[in-house]
């Protein structure tokens, strides 16, 4: 129960800093994203290496 109510709570705050600050979500999505696809590519050399 007690998952689900932090799961709940963390989709409420995350809703609504999108809803107050829409440019500073887009950049965190974007940086989030990148930093992504940069691990994406680092693992896929490392694994090409081999």
């Amino acid at each position: 129960m007690r998952r689900y109510c932090l799961l709940a709570a963390f989709w409420i705050v995350l809703g609504l800093f999108l809803l107050r600050h829409p440019a500073r979500a887009a950049d965190a999505t974007t940086a989030v994203f990148d930093g992504l696809a940069l691990v994406a590519d680092a693992l896929a050399r490392f694994v090409s290496a081999f």
